[in-house]
């Protein structure tokens, strides 16, 4: 893992739809360097995959992160995958969880989550600014990306039944608007040599301060309540992961620093589908009524 390996995943976090050319021009490298790069980190299980993931306030609803950090088992993160408003879990190498909800009503389904495993160790609650509304073009293409984030244009073309400008235009307005992510799915970012990892802060403290402590960090998520920051870091080794996280946690403001590794995220991709389909339904119910009006 070296520097070029994280600048490749720092602009996958962006937009993991870019292309090979793209992602090139962004971190000095050939479209061919960069395909070998990317299948490189595949084989390695640094990339599992990508994935789709909306912003939740698109479907008027919160978005919690609830986490467990005594040791669970594959099958718990899975029944916790189960539990109603769940979206994804994320399951550490550690054996903790991060459990993300997408509540309506929060009290409702973090007492769901409880019941099937435990008490959990802490909570915090993601702001987000107020999203426009989507348009039904904007739904039909998020439905087909939750099954294959990195389909090719044409392909998106023919399951939507829009055109090339049309996807190429809403797909880039919802990226930009961030109503939507397209994200490397990473499992343990480890090798030898330079090491790339998760890491959770937790206080009150900008982003510049982190990366003077840090070096290469890359803002992946942030909580307002409380305040968090979850960031993708590199460092030259495992001695100099321990230094930097150390100088991060006298930082004022900060009340803890955390490594945080992947073993396996799990992602609720019917449940999202869902959510989706019933927001497409609802536009052609309200299409073909305004049509039948009109005649």
């Amino acid at each position: 893992m070296d520097t070029k390996d994280f600048q490749l995943l720092a602009s996958l976090h962006e937009n993991a739809r870019q292309s090979y050319r793209v992602l090139g021009s962004r971190i000095s490298l050939s479209a061919p360097a960069v395909r070998d790069r990317l299948q490189a980190l595949e084989r390695r299980g640094i990339i599992q995959g990508y994935w789709v993931s909306p912003d939740p306030t698109i479907f008027d609803r919160q978005d919690l992160l609830v986490f467990y950090q005594d040791e669970r088992t594959r099958e718990e993160a899975a029944k916790a995958l189960r539990v109603r408003d769940v979206a994804f879990v994320a399951w550490k190498v550690d054996g903790g969880l991060t459990v993300q909800l997408w509540p309506h009503n929060r009290e409702e389904s973090f007492g769901e989550l409880t019941r099937t495993l435990g008490k959990p160790s802490g909570q915090a609650l993601a702001e987000h600014p107020p999203r426009r509304p989507l348009s039904l073009a904007d739904w039909r293409i998020i439905d087909v990306l939750l099954d294959d984030p990195r389909i090719e244009l044409a392909g998106l073309c023919r399951l939507t039944g829009l055109s090339p400008k049309t996807v190429r235009k809403h797909m880039s307005v919802m990226i930009r608007d961030e109503a939507i992510f397209i994200t490397p799915r990473l499992g343990t970012l480890s090798g030898s040599g330079e090491l790339v990892y998760h890491l959770m802060v937790d206080g009150k403290v900008g982003l510049g301060e982190l990366r003077r402590s840090l070096g290469d960090a890359v803002l992946v998520n942030e909580t307002k309540e409380p305040p968090m920051k979850y960031l993708l870091c590199r460092a030259h080794d495992l001695a100099d992961v321990t230094s930097r996280t150390a100088q991060a946690g006298k930082l004022p403001g900060v009340r803890s620093v955390k490594i945080t590794l992947n073993r396996e995220i799990l992602v609720a991709t019917e449940f999202v589908h869902s959510l989706v389909r019933a927001r497409i339904e609802a536009l052609d119910e309200s299409r073909n009524t305004r049509n039948s009006a009109k005649s």
